[in-house]
């Protein structure tokens, strides 16, 4: 959540015109996002859903103790790197980065075999594993920048992105919510459809990623298919426990609901823009990738990772309860409208919308770094 202080910071400003930031301000912007408050965040929920209920052996704990702070580090560094704009730094960072994402799928894989399997499980691992190929060609880009990896097609810089947004992000909101949905229920054995709800998804991504980094149109066109059917899936095995979300109450099943409406959202607009412009990506207008990225980024992973955090310090829920109201509408309605403001092209919606979104958004920050710090002292 430091880290993400960052990205809402620019983000206000930036959302009401008041600066006109530059690209490696942005480009820091959204990597504070992405790494610093979404991938922290998912390797957390990553180390508490694969834990099991078995306690973790000295040896375990202490590396992935030792890791998380070499992941805090390493991001950190990174974020800086993009703000300085220093060419032969950021590579180095990159590279401690990859390791980190690395290490976690290592550790992943080996605690899969001591614990249940579930769908939420195979959603991360297939999301780590996305994560890890995007990282290599994030690094090589890096690289190429500085003046190496000649090789390296253009179409990787095309590539890195939207496989992370449109694989990883997806495939990691996906086990956000449905664990967060489920959490009440005893875990069920991993089904065919619950399979299907994983592989298409993770497969559609892998599709987009070679197919645009080798300028391949029929592996680009894939991930639409492969996308609307595994969110098909998905909704109809969570669509009960959308319903049943109180999302008049203070809770947090009604930020993984949401949170599973925008991921149904977010593919809808990335089957819009593959077969719009699947074959000519560089006319894709900027605002309806902001809109896109911001859905995703707010939209369906901020939601479930702030109903995490709500789970984390649900002893210390009546401090300041109000706060909960004020980050699910004010968040979201504030996305709503920024989203409205760009997809219209009119800046006063999205100046008018940008500050709640952001506003509210540091209000629960405050809220539940108070919570989570009484609750670790009891």
């Amino acid at each position: 959540m430091v880290i993400f202080l960052v990205t809402i910071v620019v983000g206000i400003l930036n959302g009401l015109d008041v600066i006109e930031f530059d690209r490696k301000t942005l480009m820091a912007h959204v990597h504070a996002g992405t790494l610093g408050w979404i991938t922290l965040g998912i390797f957390g929920a990553t180390m508490w859903l694969f834990s099991g209920e078995k306690p973790a052996t000295q040896r375990h704990a202490r590396y992935v103790r030792w890791l998380s702070i070499v992941a805090i580090v390493a991001i950190a560094l990174y974020v800086l790197t993009l703000f300085l704009a220093e060419p032969i730094p950021r590579p180095i960072a990159g590279s401690l980065v990859l390791l980190v994402i690395a290490g976690f799928l290592g550790w992943v894989i080996a605690q899969s075999w001591r614990i249940k399997f579930t769908v939420p499980h195979l959603a991360l691992l297939a999301a780590l594993i996305t994560l890890t190929i995007g990282a290599v060609l994030g690094v090589l880009m890096v690289v190429y920048l500085a003046g190496g990896a000649k090789f390296l097609p253009q179409g990787a810089f095309m590539s890195h992105p939207a496989s992370l947004v449109a694989g990883y992000l997806i495939l990691a909101g996906m086990a956000i919510t449905e664990w967060g949905l489920k959490s009440r229920v005893a875990p069920a054995s991993i089904s065919r459809l619950g399979i299907a709800q994983v592989v298409l998804p993770f497969l559609g991504g892998l599709a987009l990623m070679l197919g645009s980094l080798l300028d391949i149109f029929a592996l680009i066109i894939l991930i639409v298919p492969f996308q609307i059917g595994g969110v098909l899936i998905y909704l109809a095995r969570l669509g009960s426990g959308i319903m049943r979300a109180r999302w008049l109450e203070g809770s947090n099943s009604r930020l993984f609901a949401l949170s599973a409406v925008f991921l149904a959202v977010n593919v809808a607009m990335t089957a819009y823009l593959i077969a719009n412009y699947a074959d000519r990506f560089e006319e894709i207008p900027s605002w309806l990738l902001f809109a896109l990225d911001h859905a995703i980024f707010i939209g369906l992973l901020t939601n479930g990772l702030f109903g995490l955090v709500y789970e984390v310090s649900r002893a210390q829920r009546s401090f300041w309860p109000w706060a909960d109201h004020v980050l699910f509408w004010g968040m979201n309605a504030g996305l709503v409208g920024f989203v409205a403001g760009l997809i219209l092209q009119e800046a006063i919606i999205k100046q008018i919308f940008t500050p709640i979104m952001g506003m509210s958004i540091l209000l629960a920050m405050l809220t539940y770094t108070i919570r989570v710090q009484t609750e670790g002292r009891r």
